[in-house]
């Protein structure tokens, strides 16, 4: 109960999207729980293994369902097709794997989103080896009375003592999760009676099973056991009829998921995968969307089910499934392009916003594929709608136009005038702006006005990690300014100091200008470095 607690709270306060995880670029952050926040790769194969062995010590069939989603949905895309690189970011809203940095609107500075084979995700590419075989290891589970569990689908064989000691092989054939037909043959040297346990999945409503060609009595439970004498060349047949379902979630901007059985699904995008570091034996890659990707969702509310046609693709499951091309199943939909839904400067999906949507778009047919087949998706849609209720899509405001002397790769400029406040000096959930590893040097950062204006004041909230790493509060600091017209740098008359305080905004004000261009000079103290988490300029 503490643990289906602590899942059920996290995920509600960071993962209320699809794919069965949660925003944790590093941290979980507050305000950062949408769809284009991603999850580390080391968290996917650590969530599945903690579900797995919940599954084992608690028996509920919970633990293996949300296993799966992870396992289906948001594993696969982690990876390269040929299991090769991976990346440390997989998101449900992904619309470019690049090397750019993505701070401060993901934690961490840096790439975090191509995929590479070599070192710079250390942590994950110990961890991501461990996915698929704890997963199979799971697949199977020893059950009360020497008898065998079925806990996960997938193709499989297992031999096992059971019953009297008997040892017997089970040979799994199935697409699953691509097709709910499983399908079980038995071999043994003699009869034997074991129970046999079937997991029904909680998004099946109904399941039903064949023995030997007879139909036994339709499956609503979570768990079936059949405990009876058991021969070679035996045959059960498992069905699993996969329903397509639609959730909202309310909690996140109204944005809408469609699912069918275990699986979610995502727009088909092109990808186009780019070659870099050529000079090592394995290749990484960058992957950039050949496609438009920027559509919303018409979903009847009546009715949302019949919004989707689904067919087969006529592609055979194959070892490596997990890819646009190699996807064996699709849906069909409606949708309309959201021209205002734009990339952010640095690459990253625009948040989405609320929904419905209205659109003056053309209604277009668009396919869906796996999630877990896209590398690049759209996973959570905005729904348009054209009722009073139905909203415009606000454009993303424009970025603030800065400029400095150095800047840390790992960290952002953009994060100097983000506008999100840090709770103190040191808040390490928050993105922020350094000249790491400059010391003791003499330093600038410029703000290019969106036109000129009058200023008076300028507020700055330091970066001071003391006790922890080597950036401190600046020895001193000055404003200058540049008018219209160009000119020369010049220093404000200040009519009050500037502050050098930690923890809160140091606010200066100065005798009014008339500014194109304002830069803030700063001496940094001996030995240490220096950086700003947020940066106001008023009137």
């Amino acid at each position: 109960a503490a643990a289906a607690r602590n899942y059920d709270e996290v995920r509600a306060r960071y993962g209320q999207v699809p794919g069965g995880m949660y925003g944790a670029d590093e941290n979980c952050r507050e305000g950062f729980d949408g769809p284009r926040q991603g999850t580390e790769t080391c968290s996917f194969v650590e969530i599945m293994h903690s579900h797995e062995i919940l599954l084992r010590v608690s028996g509920d069939c919970l633990w293996a369902d949300r296993c799966e989603e992870v396992a289906f949905n948001s594993f696969p895309p982690s990876l390269t097709p040929d299991l090769k690189g991976l990346h440390y970011l997989t998101c449900p809203n992904q619309i470019q794997c690049d090397r750019a940095n993505k701070a401060p609107m993901i934690e961490n500075g840096g790439d975090m989103m191509s995929y590479s084979p070599y070192e710079q995700y250390r942590c994950c590419q110990h961890n991501v080896a461990f996915g698929w075989p704890y997963f199979a290891e799971h697949l199977w589970m020893a059950t009360p009375g020497n008898g065998l569990a079925a806990a996960m689908y997938a193709p499989s064989k297992v031999t096992a003592k059971v019953g009297d000691g008997t040892t017997v092989t089970i040979d799994e054939k199935t697409d699953y999760p691509f097709d709910g037909v499983i399908e079980f043959t038995f071999s043994m040297a003699r009869s034997v009676r074991f129970p046999l346990t079937l997991r029904i999945p909680g998004w099946c409503k109904l399941a039903y099973v064949n023995i030997n060609g007879s139909a036994q009595e339709p499956v609503s439970s979570r768990w079936v056991v059949y405990d009876r004498k058991w021969s070679d060349g035996d045959k059960l047949r498992l069905e699993l009829p996969m329903e397509i379902s639609t959730q909202v979630w309310t909690k996140n901007r109204s944005s809408v998921s469609v699912h069918r059985g275990p699986l979610t699904y995502s727009l088909k995008i092109g990808e186009k995968w780019q070659e870099y570091d050529n000079g090592r034996p394995w290749a990484a890659y960058e992957v950039f969307p050949t496609t438009p990707w920027n559509y919303g969702l018409i979903i009847d509310s009546r009715d949302p089910a019949a919004s989707f046609e689904f067919s087969r693709t006529g592609v055979r499951v194959g070892q490596q499934p997990f890819r646009p091309e190699a996807a064996p199943i699709m849906l069909k939909a409606k949708g309309k392009r959201i021209p205002e839904w734009q990339q952010e400067s640095n690459g990253l999906i625009g948040e989405i916003q609320e929904s419905p949507v209205r659109s003056d778009q053309p209604v277009e047919a668009i396919t869906l594929i796996p999630m877990g087949c896209a590398r690049l998706r759209i996973t959570a849609f905005p729904r348009i709608g054209d009722g009073p209720d139905a909203k415009t899509w606000q454009k993303l405001p424009p970025k603030p136009a800065l400029a400095a002397s150095h800047c840390n790769p790992v960290d952002s400029i953009q994060a100097a005038a983000d506008g999100v406040v840090p709770k103190n000096s040191a808040d390490l959930f928050v993105g922020r702006f350094t000249w790491w590893p400059h010391r003791g040097t003499s330093e600038w950062i410029e703000w290019a006005l969106n036109e000129p204006r009058t200023i008076g004041s300028c507020e700055v909230y330091w970066f001071d990690d003391s006790g922890v790493g080597s950036c401190r509060v600046p020895k001193s600091w000055t404003v200058e300014y540049r008018p219209k017209a160009g000119g020369p740098w010049t220093a404000v008359k200040n009519t009050s100091p500037y502050g050098v305080e930690k923890d809160g905004f140091n606010k200066v004000t100065f005798e009014p200008v008339d500014a194109a261009r304002v830069r803030i000079r700063v001496e940094l103290q001996p030995e240490f470095s220096g950086g700003i988490m947020e940066w106001r300029i008023g009137e």
